[in-house]
């Protein structure tokens, strides 16, 4: 967790020395702040606009995946609270009978939900690395030695690998 911090400030710290800049979802030049809707006013090279073009529609998806994950999630959770528990009903002559609720439905709902989330996680980190590279392109600066970590299948499983 902690190296995952410092990587952190590292890149923001990076990033305060160039001419185009990114603060909180803002684009800023020449002391001048843009929206990142307005980024071909802020670039110029024909690279960066493309690696632009990308990393804004790799956010559109993470955010549509993130958010339609999260009410899919939220839902479902919400249907599991409200359905309960077994319950004891009485029909028309006063006989006992038990009612189980069915909940094969709200984790269905609930899977779909996290699995929308993991999904966007990484379209937003790719979003992410893309704009930082748009920026470091119109910079000028070299982007030849690019360590990055990426999450793959290992086998049976997950892994995480420190590319460089």
């Amino acid at each position: 967790m902690n190296k995952i911090l410092l990587l952190g400030g590292m890149l923001c710290v990076q990033s305060l020395f160039s001419q185009v800049a990114l603060s909180s979802n803002k684009l800023i030049k020449d002391g001048k702040t843009y929206k990142m809707s307005q980024y071909e006013q802020v670039f110029q090279k024909s690279e960066a606009l493309e690696s632009m073009k990308k990393a804004r529609s790799n956010n559109t998806v993470a955010s549509i995946l993130g958010f339609g994950g999260g009410a899919s999630l939220g839902f479902g959770v919400a249907q599991l609270i409200a359905s309960g528990t077994t319950r004891t009903a009485y029909d028309i002559f006063g006989n006992p009978y038990t009612i189980k609720p069915d909940n094969n439905d709200a984790w269905i709902l609930a899977g779909a939900g996290a699995a929308a989330i993991v999904l966007a996680i990484p379209l937003s980190a790719a979003g992410k690395k893309k704009v930082n590279e748009a920026i470091q392109i119109e910079n000028g600066e070299s982007s030849a030695f690019t360590p990055y970590f990426k999450i793959q299948t290992a086998g049976n499983g997950l892994a995480l690998s420190y590319n460089f």
